[in-house]
């Protein structure tokens, strides 16, 4: 037995360091694609996407490429769906936070129509917004949500997404009771609350859903037919279907609703629908035409605001570095990332999530940025699936030696251990048993985020992080009852 529990709180201690350390062939599918620019080499773009497609194990993504006024080249890599259904650039997939640049525009929009000020007070606009600092509340300003400087933490900003299944106007009276992070207009803190809020806004200023508006004033001017703010919407069942990563295996899952939370981070759009999208933000607010918006007010929009870190700002709704404006989204079973600079636009969406490897994603769109410079790209020859090897054979023997340690309390016979051994025993129980797990279960919303989040974007991973600190906790202290109750016979 003591050998046993030694074993499993050494395990525990590796198992813990590396989590304070670690915060099938593909296709191409070429129905259609556009070739307009010679210097642009479709044949290394292609070949960069199979590989990192394949490394990456992602089921399927869709790449939009675009140059000053014109398409340069749409594609679809692997499936859309379990059945086998190709990805094409006409496939909707949730882009996630690349949503809050849709709101911002929209905003934005109303700006112009003089039906919103940036400075106006969110409760001047919106009087069922409240927040349990009240008075620190009525200082919120429209210009504060879109720049991420409310006071609003990332934290409340996370719960929110496992809790969308209400309107955006019920989603914002839900905030009464929480607390600011930080005193208004201080500091920048990303959260999904900001967006949220300006959601509900942009309702009440136009008495019509967020998702009307959207739809009439971005989807439709910008010829965006297969994007839509509610998936119920996709009557053909077109969508993609997200794949979450489960033990380092991709497995196809169903999204939760997110009504409440569709104008930060849960609107879908194809690749040649994003297409459209960013040759209206490459040429200032005009499209086939058309004027979605003002050069003076798209140039707002981007304009860097408050400072991140890295030489980044945060604009509204997007992220500024030097001439480079970006900005990236993940759900619990998807990816997307849009970049822009003076000449290209590039929109990749992913129908796939992997919590532990999103750098690798949005290094391949950094690669792409690359390639269509005619730059060779920086080439990983990480294996991420290896991480998760590492993971599941820890979680494996920790599980194992903590049944057969749960087996091993409820022995009858009385050990024979030495004095020291003894005194090393009450030593790890205390360490590994009760302080670590303690200690991880306290912190656990600073290490991981919260609960209903992490097993949300990292099921299986994420549910045993909190499962294995319970029950060494309750190993621990039956343990401890036992030893306290009679204790162990002490031997040569």
């Amino acid at each position: 037995m003591y050998k046993q529990q030694s074993a499993i709180r050494k395990i525990s201690a590796i198992f813990l360091l590396i989590l304070f350390t670690v915060n099938g062939v593909v296709f191409a599918n070429s129905n259609p694609v556009m070739d307009k620019d010679k210097n642009l080499d479709i044949s290394a773009i292609d070949a960069f996407m199979t590989k990192e497609i394949d490394r990456l194990h992602i089921p399927g993504a869709s790449l939009a490429i675009v140059k000053e006024n014109q398409v340069e080249y749409l594609q679809g890599y692997g499936i859309s769906k379990p059945d086998g259904t190709k990805m094409t650039p006409q496939t909707p997939i949730v882009i996630g936070s690349v949503s809050k640049s849709f709101t911002a525009l929209a905003i934005m929009q109303l700006v112009e129509q003089g039906k919103l000020h940036l400075d106006d007070t969110v409760s001047s606009n919106l009087p069922t917004f409240q927040l349990a600092n009240k008075e620190e509340a009525k200082k919120i300003t429209i210009l504060h949500l879109l720049n991420q400087t409310s006071g609003l933490s990332t934290y409340d900003g996370q719960v929110s997404i496992s809790d969308g299944d209400q309107t955006l106007q019920e989603h914002v009276r839900s905030l009464a009771t929480i607390k600011l992070a930080s005193p208004v207009g201080s500091q920048y803190e990303y959260s999904n609350l900001n967006y949220n809020v300006l959601g509900a806004v942009i309702e009440e200023v136009t008495n019509t859903s967020y998702k009307n508006y959207v739809e009439e004033h971005i989807f439709k001017p910008l010829a965006m037919h297969n994007s839509y703010a509610d998936p119920k919407d996709d009557t053909n069942n077109t969508s993609a279907t997200g794949y979450q990563t489960v033990f380092g295996f991709k497995m196809p899952t169903k999204q939760l609703i997110h009504r409440g939370t569709v104008s930060s981070g849960y609107l879908l759009s194809s690749a040649e629908d994003m297409a459209n999208y960013m040759l209206a933000h490459l040429n200032n607010g005009h499209f086939n035409g058309k004027n979605i918006l003002s050069p003076n007010a798209m140039n707002k929009l981007h304009h860097p605001f408050a400072f991140i870190g890295d030489n980044t700002y945060y604009a509204m709704g997007w992220e500024v570095k030097n001439t480079i404006i970006s900005h990236n989204g993940w759900t619990e079973n998807t990816y997307s990332k849009v970049l822009l600079d003076k000449e290209y636009g590039i929109s990749l969406q992913i129908n796939a999530m992997d919590y532990f490897n999103l750098n690798e994603y949005d290094a391949i769109v950094s690669g792409l940025h690359q390639l269509v410079h005619q730059e060779q790209p920086s080439l990983s020859n990480s294996k991420p699936f290896l991480k998760y090897i590492l993971f599941d054979l820890l979680l494996a023997i920790m599980i194992a030696l903590i049944v057969r340690s749960i087996y091993q309390l409820f022995k009858r016979k009385k050990p024979k251990v030495t004095t020291f051994h003894m005194a090393f025993h009450w030593f790890s129980l205390t360490v590994f048993n009760l302080l670590l797990p303690s200690f991880v279960l306290f912190r656990f919303p600073q290490l991981f985020g919260p609960l209903s989040t992490v097993t949300l974007f990292a099921p299986g991973i994420g549910h045993l992080l909190f499962i294995i600190p319970v029950l060494l906790l309750i190993i621990g202290g039956i343990t401890l009852v036992q030893y306290l109750l009679k204790k162990p016979v002490l031997g040569s």
